[in-house]
């Protein structure tokens, strides 16, 4: 049994455990927000023909040298493919950016450097070089060439840049089936009113919203009542119909905490169970046959912790991206931060802001309103057990 792990440790059961999900087609702007699961090569030159990168006047260089003035013969707007003529000796054309560039011509000129007299040009006293401000065919892109790399994001970047290729699908990684069972039998939905002893249940968006951010949603989110059998029956359904499954509360060893019998009864393997960490401790990871779950502690500060740290990971790793530890960073520590137990690892919510890094007051696992404020985890290992001002320490981006 994994129990009481290291941070690290728990970092690296997970990472083994991703796998990638089945492949899918979607159209170039369903495939926002997804991560390709083929590289994607260029299906033709770009750009495909010379151009002007220039509104200005095209010309031959070498007649520079013998001529004072060139008389404009042809104007040429982006968009017409045909340009047939031969530029002639002394001959110039007015040319607009993005249109090609026709034979004879091999350098243009901006409009600002040039004074015009009628159909004659003279190129002001600047200095001028061969080829300029011409975009040679495939001086971006050689057909054929890999234009975006396997489990690239596919942001509005991306699908600008294959747009312009003519792609009109991509091949990405499917999203995770995702089920959440919430556990709390003084848990209250928004827009009731409060009893005695009740609390309203910001488990369930804290979770929702972060799906959302990472292109997932779940597929179904039941609240079991504090009982064994009805926290039994909610996880066993979930599992039935979801790759992944988040539980919050019940994890613990209370009186009424029932989710980890209610896993042991469902034959979940337990990959490890409680971390060496605050907040979070009691966290589990389990895996019956190919679904996975995460069984997160019931405090809010806890869940946003545990999320952003191991299950965010796990299920982009899943969705397509490569690298585990990709949102961690260094700061400089704008605080003074002493702890007592030198085996524990805390992750302190803090706001980073160019190099520096504050740590929030309200660091108790019930609190909410350092989160709000939040941008970053600051990772305080367990063997420190002082942050001093000026040192430089990791922080997690959220």
């Amino acid at each position: 049994m994994n129990h009481f792990i290291s941070v690290s440790e728990a970092r690296k059961i997970i990472e083994n455990q991703i796998f990638r999900t089945e492949k899918i087609e979607l159209s170039l702007l369903e495939a926002q927000g997804f991560y390709a699961a083929e590289e994607i090569r260029a299906t033709l030159d770009v750009p495909s023909f010379d151009n002007s990168a220039m509104d200005g006047y095209g010309f031959r260089f070498d007649d520079l040298a013998e001529y004072t003035e060139l008389k404009v013969t042809q104007i040429i707007p982006a968009g017409i493919s045909k340009n047939d003529f031969v530029l002639g000796r002394g001959e110039a054309v007015r040319i607009f950016t993005g249109a090609k560039i026709p034979q004879g011509v091999d350098t243009v000129v901006m409009q600002e450097k040039v004074k015009q007299n009628e159909n004659l040009i003279h190129c002001k006293n600047i200095e001028i070089q061969k080829g300029e401000n011409i975009r040679l065919k495939a001086s971006q892109t050689l057909s054929g060439t890999v234009i975006v790399e396997r489990n690239t994001y596919i942001n509005h970047a991306v699908i600008g840049f294959l747009a312009g290729f003519g792609i009109e699908k991509v091949t990405v990684y499917q999203r995770l089936k995702m089920g959440l069972v919430f556990t709390g039998n003084e848990l209250v939905e928004l827009g009731n009113p409060l009893s005695e002893g009740e609390i309203y249940n910001s488990n369930k968006y804290i979770l929702q919203a972060a799906l959302a951010e990472i292109n997932h949603q779940f597929s179904c989110i039941k609240h079991a009542e504090d009982t064994e059998e009805a926290t039994f029956h909610a996880i066993r359904e979930a599992l039935q119909h979801n790759d992944v499954v988040l539980i919050t509360g019940g994890i613990s060893v209370g009186d009424y905490d029932y989710v980890k019998p209610a896993l042991e009864k469902l034959n979940v393997k337990e990959l490890f169970y409680k971390i060496r960490q605050k907040p979070g401790k009691p966290l589990f990871f389990g895996k019956q046959n190919e679904k996975f779950i995460f069984a997160l502690p019931g405090n809010p500060a806890s869940v946003f912790s545990c999320y952003h740290q191991y299950v965010k990971p796990f299920l982009l790793g899943c969705f397509g991206r490569e690298n585990f530890d990709e949102e961690v960073d260094f700061a400089i520590s704008e605080s003074y931060v002493k702890k007592k137990n030198n085996e524990q690892t805390q992750f302190l919510k803090a706001f980073y802001s160019k190099g520096n890094v504050h740590i929030l007051n309200g660091q108790e696992s019930y609190k909410m309103n350092s989160a709000a404020q939040a941008n970053c985890l600051v990772e305080f290992s367990e063997t420190a057990t002082e942050i001093h001002i000026g040192e430089k320490v990791r922080i997690w981006k959220i």
